[in-house]
């Protein structure tokens, strides 16, 4: 099982059976589930919060920081160099009712949900273009017609620029909670399974599915 070396795990609520420590797995989910909740406090201690995406990038000596940015009219980015930040990542999640066990009559929610703290820096203008490029070309990449930052016109791109922050967040510490019935007996865990596909929406099959790799069907 392959670790983040130099990570500590900690924060957010975790017991040990919902801690998810491999980094393959979470930096995968991070990527899938790039719209994340950036978290820092004032200097009165206040905590402001902004939802962006983020790029997770691998740099040259082996270390994992986060790419992202918000606007200039937005006060948060005047606190990002003073102490460290908080982004969290979630997605799937879902309701997991008591029916389907076979004798349990208490409710749940199962969900994913990532937690990374860090030293945050404020990009200069070289990187905070090639970090809207790399970001850009990315969620482009699907389209018909994909744009390229080069369609978009010097002036265009530079009066935008002038509007946002760009920031490098280390990832420093990281919490990962996949709560995901893992105290359940294999009758109620793939009963669990079954009632979430049959009920089809998106998260169900989601989480569903993240299950079943967990702890596949014996034979």
């Amino acid at each position: 099982m392959p670790y983040y070396p130099g990570l500590f795990f900690s924060s957010m609520f975790t017991p040990r059976i919902n801690k998810e420590t491999n980094w393959d797995t979470i930096a995968a989910f991070i990527r899938e589930n790039a719209f994340g909740m950036l978290v820092n406090v004032d200097d009165a201690g206040t905590p402001h919060a902004t939802h962006i995406p983020v790029t997770l990038v691998e740099k040259k000596d082996g270390r994992f920081v986060l790419h992202g940015h918000i606007a200039k009219e937005n006060p948060q980015w005047n606190w990002f160099t003073r102490g460290t930040a908080l982004m969290v990542f979630t997605a799937p999640h879902a309701y997991i009712s008591s029916s389907w066990y076979e004798k349990e009559k208490i409710p749940t929610w199962n969900y994913i949900a990532v937690h990374i703290h860090g030293a945050m820096r404020i990009m200069d203008e070289a990187t905070l273009l090639q970090s809207l490029e790399v970001l850009m070309d990315h969620y482009e990449a699907p389209s018909a017609c994909p744009v390229h930052i080069s369609d978009i016109t010097p002036k265009s791109l530079e009066n935008n620029m002038k509007a946002i922050v760009g920031f490098e967040m280390d990832v420093q510490e990281v919490n990962a909670r996949f709560k995901l019935s893992q105290n359940k007996n294999d009758h109620d865990y793939f009963s669990v399974i079954t009632h979430l596909r049959a009920r089809g929406d998106e998260n169900s099959r989601r989480i569903a599915a993240e299950m079943e790799v967990r702890r596949p069907p014996a034979g």
